[in-house]
């Protein structure tokens, strides 16, 4: 009790997950709990205009998204640190004698060292304990549970009167002489100039929200991050190359130089008219911009041409399309690098570290001395058909960067709540995010939209006239890009309300979840050590190592040589049962328990939330969308 600070040693993966400034935590060393402190950092040299640009499209949805410092990312100077030494000090500082009920309070544990954390009450000196609970506000606040003293004994003897165990409500402040009730278990916020009735255990998941963000850091070749145009007319150039729209492969150009081409929309537009005439050009815009696309796929005729043919539904209802650009961005840019690899002839022999590696299906498969070597390599395919997989990709030089950026209290549901930004270790006028870069390796899946597409008109959620063509998988990517909504995905605690992005969404993930509950048995990594990343507009999903120690560990790529066959097995089995069943595969809520799809938390880029194996294997509602 007479340590104020106590040192926390931990891997900065963890420190990340669970020790962030202002949680807190249990110190079972000393059987008490305590609130992260101070860390001692060091600064990271990374791209401040991607972690506005991702930090921006998370925050609208908070009900201080408009103000400061959230509303000023554009020009806010942005400090990233990575954490070394974590410390704590001992929070809350309300204690209760667990002999007599005598409640002590001090500013800090220090004004504790004297009693020897025993009680100071004449003729006890009983144990002094931590009382276990805070009050949280909405506003991001964190209180210590302050006792009420007598009007006519002060604070002589203020006891704890706990009522009902079971009922905080009945709780309260007494005094031990003449046993009056002095006052509830509440707190006063200055800040808000209000009551603060929202009494929590210390250990509630209520008391601390974590703002997390992981990103897929790959650098930019060729340009300066500074040049890159994020938002619209970057996320188009990425949506262009997706749909083909462009081949970079033919003309030998990569997708920053289009993005840093000087030529703009309107001088595209004046040129063809110089050359078509501009009656001609409006009338059949499509084909000249077509034309534009093949003498030169600029910046301009490029995010002209994609305007034209796709509109996020963010667009089409008229909201804030920010967000929903940051994250189809973050998929596209992600895909494609990771995927494709990268694209202008010599870029490719200059790329280095952090820069992805991929090495698709096919470059094993269809080798004949790999399948002489392995040969149930002729397997995979088929195996991969059976959950829908239309292709497949192992990824060395996976490069994420986690990182935090805020916190919120009280309520997960970000438009009830404040978001607050972390002290800057040095009081400077800077934005701090905490973050590590964890090289990785990793496997891409992308899903076959045709059968995704083909399921939903199954299960009632298109019709055959509202649905795209399965044949043409051009239209397909563009009705993935134009009716899954990213932007109702980036709060995992807010329902999602569109009905197509929330089944898409629950789909994908539960894919996910059985691949990643099964893939441990299969590559010799632990149950927690492999995460998720869902690309959901493309879609897709990414199963990577989490990578503690900094190195690679080989196991993603010796579960991607030689055991997808029995790690798909495995996934449908183990989708397909659970020991709680019926109950658990007939909830209303979804079919996941930790039974069965739930992993840790720390894994899940979801919270273990939008999960339903029913989905996957079938049930009452669903027919199933893999082959069970």
């Amino acid at each position: 009790m007479s340590q104020e600070n106590a040192e926390m040693e931990r891997g900065v993966a963890q420190v990340l997950a669970n020790f962030v400034p202002g949680d807190l935590f249990d110190y079972a060393r000393y059987g008490i709990t305590m609130m992260v402190d101070e860390w001692h950092h060091q600064e990271m040299d990374v791209d401040q205009r991607r972690i506005a640009n991702h930090v921006q499209g998370r925050v609208s949805s908070f009900r201080n998204g408009e103000s400061p410092p959230w509303s000023e990312l554009n020009d806010a100077r942005i400090d990233v640190f990575r954490p070394q030494q974590v410390y704590g000090e001992i929070f809350p500082t309300t204690m209760v004698c667990k002999r007599c009920d005598h409640v002590e309070y001090r500013d800090t544990a220090k004004g504790f060292q004297y009693t020897k954390g025993r009680c100071t009450r004449s003729g006890c000196g009983g144990q002094l304990q931590q009382l276990s609970f805070i009050a949280t506000h909405d506003c991001g606040e964190i209180f210590t549970l302050t006792p009420s003293g007598c009007d006519s004994h002060g604070y002589d003897d203020v006891r704890l009167n706990r009522g009902v165990p079971e009922d905080m409500r009945t709780w309260s402040f007494e005094c031990g002489i003449c046993h009056q009730r002095t006052g509830d278990l509440s707190a006063y916020c200055d800040r808000c100039d209000e009551t603060v009735r929202s009494i929590q255990p210390t250990n509630a998941g209520t008391v601390f929200y974590p703002q997390r963000e992981v990103i897929v850091d790959i650098p930019h070749v060729g340009v300066q991050e500074d040049e890159i145009p994020y938002g619209e007319e970057w996320t188009r150039i990425l949506m262009a190359a997706h749909l083909g729209d462009v081949d970079l492969e033919k003309k030998d150009v990569t997708l920053e130089e289009i993005a840093i081409s000087e030529q703009s929309e309107e001088d595209v537009l004046k040129d063809l008219y110089e050359q078509f005439g501009k009656e001609w050009v409006e009338k059949n815009k499509e084909q000249a911009l077509q034309i534009a696309m093949g003498n030169s796929p600029s910046r301009g005729t490029v995010v002209t041409q994609n305007r034209d043919r796709v509109k996020l539904p963010t667009e089409r209802t008229e909201e804030d399309a920010g967000s929903a650009y940051t994250a189809v961005a973050h998929d596209l840019f992600t895909f494609l690098r990771s995927t494709r690899g990268y694209e202008g002839g010599s870029m490719r022999e200059s790329v280095e570290e952090r820069h992805p590696t991929p090495r698709s299906l096919s470059e094993f498969v269809d080798n004949d001395e790999f399948v002489e070597k392995y040969p149930q390599a002729k397997l995979y395919r088929e195996k991969l058909d059976r959950i829908n997989v239309s292709d497949a990709w192992v990824v060395d030089n996976f490069p994420l960067l986690n990182t935090v950026f805020g916190y919120t209290r009280d309520s997960p549901d970000a438009s009830e709540t404040t978001l607050r930004a972390f002290d800057h270790p040095y009081n400077l006028d800077a934005l701090t995010v905490w973050g590590d870069r964890s090289p990785s390796e990793a496997i891409v899946l992308e899903l076959d939209r045709a059968e995704i597409v083909k399921w939903l008109i199954e299960n009632g959620y298109l019709t055959e006239s509202t649905a795209p063509d399965t044949d043409d998988d051009a239209e397909l990517k563009r009705w993935f890009l134009s009716n899954f909504d990213n932007t109702q995905t980036q709060h995992p605690f807010t329902p999602i309300e569109h009905d197509i992005t929330d089944v898409v969404y629950r789909l994908i993930h539960s894919s996910s979840h059985a691949l990643m509950s099964t893939a441990s048995e299969q590559c010799g990594l632990g149950t927690d050590s492999i995460s998720e990343l869902l690309l959901p507009t493309v879609p897709a999903i990414v199963l990577y190592a989490q990578s503690m120690e900094h190195f690679a560990l080989g196991g993603m790529f010796t579960l991607f040589k030689t055991r997808i066959h029995p790690w798909i097995d495995d996934a449908v089995d183990h989708a397909s049962r659970c020991i709680y069943d019926p109950a658990c595969l007939d909830d209303d809520e979804g079919a996941a328990c930790h039974a069965c799809l739930h992993v840790s938390e720390f894994t899940c880029e979801y919270y273990n939330g939008a999960l339903d194996r029913e989905l996957l294997v079938g049930g009452n509602d669903h027919t199933p969308f893999w082959d069970v």
